[in-house]
């Protein structure tokens, strides 16, 4: 069975999370399952490498908002490899901005591309404000009432998706017009 990285670190499933408590758990479990300190006893250096490993992994995942956006919406089984669907509406929206880009591989226009960029980037701060909103919402609610709780996290999912979006869109558009 697959460890829960907010149980490991007895902290709340939360997506906004004391990250200075998070770290200083973090750095009193490394110093407790150093495995220089079991050099001598193979069955307890092997225990303290996976729970150093353990320990490594679970801080990566929950010290990032976005990793632990991930990690919780994966948790609730809401993000599966190749079955996360962007929204039809939304690309129909992104169209035109994917249309532009294109065009502007085949033919550069400094004054456009600043325009698409803006663009990106209003989008891109529109969903960071609603992803802000939803786990703000979500952090505060009873979780024990699954069936806002599920529509909260499958807002949040959707708007994670759009905002992954943009962000492969603007890596696509630095390619060739860097800042």
């Amino acid at each position: 069975m697959a460890v829960d990285f907010f149980d490991f670190y007895e902290i709340p499933k939360k997506f906004f999370i004391d990250e200075e408590s998070l770290k200083s758990k973090f750095l009193k479990k490394a110093k407790l399952n150093h495995p220089d300190f079991y050099v001598n006893n193979p069955a307890k250096y092997n225990e303290a490498m996976e729970q150093t490993s353990l320990n490594n992994q679970a801080f990566k995942i929950l010290n990032k908002f976005d990793s632990r956006m991930e990690y919780i919406l994966k948790n609730h089984g809401l993000l599966k490899e190749s079955k996360n669907e962007i929204p039809q509406d939304f690309l129909l929206e992104m169209m035109d901005i994917n249309e532009d880009i294109m065009d502007l591989q085949f033919e550069f226009d400094s004054e456009k591309i600043q325009e698409v960029k803006l663009k990106i980037q209003q989008i891109g701060e529109d969903l960071d404000f609603q992803i802000h909103t939803l786990t703000s919402k979500y952090d505060k609610s009873d979780v024990s009432s699954s069936e806002e709780t599920t529509s909260i996290l499958e807002q949040i999912r959707n708007y994670y998706l759009k905002q992954k979006y943009v962000l492969r869109l603007q890596e696509s558009l630095d390619k060739f017009a860097p800042l």
